[in-house]
């Protein structure tokens, strides 16, 4: 019935968020974040590249896993049109087994929160067993802000001069008891003023509080733990 991360949202996410766009300065704070690192970092939930390509040009050492073939597809075209060369795994992160370890894995911009919450222990733990022997992880959480359930929002977005996607999200549910949120993303793609395609997605947001999410850090064998917060955004720092 939904398909999440399919044709449509890929396109929407890759023409409104082309490499090397900012959310709120995210790519600056990660190339701070990951320092002086050398040796490899795994970025999960790569997506279409907007972050792994500028990381790249920035001289760090970067892969990326995702479980949207659609996303890994127009990541691929990305780091070509860049002239740039990534291992790009397609792997649903609970079953993550990739033949390297890594340095450092990153999370950002909330993209974790876009998880089942019953399988965030298990995720966490795969990505420690990831690590090298004192390897980081960093990883964005969101706090819910601005949720009305039954809020509708609407965007349209050009492709070319007879063609374009009608973007709409409708706010479902807010859960403070499973601590997430749901809506309902509609994308549809038009053409000279006729419906051709149509994608649905359930779109679930979790969010965790920072104790909740330090003592789930620390229960897969992370020794320290800490925290940054910008605003509704908490950047969690464990290895």
């Amino acid at each position: 019935m939904f398909i999440e991360y399919g044709e449509l949202s890929t396109l929407f996410y890759e023409t409104t968020k082309p490499v090397g766009t900012e959310l709120d300065g995210d790519i600056t704070a990660y190339k701070e974040h990951l320092g002086a690192t050398t040796g490899k970092i795994l970025e999960a939930g790569v997506g279409t590249g907007r972050m792994l390509i500028p990381l790249l040009q920035a001289g760090f050492d970067v892969e990326g896993v995702d479980i949207s073939s659609q996303m890994l597809s127009q990541c691929r075209k990305n780091l070509k049109a860049h002239q740039l060369t990534a291992p790009l795994y397609e792997q649903d992160l609970t079953q993550l087994a990739l033949p390297t370890k890594y340095e450092a894995i990153i999370m950002p911009t909330g993209s974790f929160c876009l998880l089942p919450r019953n399988q965030a222990l298990q995720i966490l733990r795969a990505f420690k067993a990831q690590l090298v022997e004192g390897g980081a992880l960093i990883i964005d959480s969101i706090l819910p802000q601005d949720f009305t359930v039954g809020e509708v929002y609407q965007r349209t977005l050009p492709l070319a001069e007879q063609t374009g996607i009608l973007f709409t999200s409708t706010s479902l549910e807010m859960d403070w008891v499973k601590q997430q949120t749901v809506a309902l993303h509609r994308y549809e793609k038009l053409e000279q003023g006729t419906l051709v395609q149509t994608e649905l997605s359930r779109f679930v947001l979790a969010w965790y509080g920072i104790e909740e999410m330090t003592m789930l850090l620390q229960a897969v064998g992370f020794t320290s733990v800490a925290h940054s917060i910008n605003e509704t955004l908490v950047t969690f720092y464990a290895n």
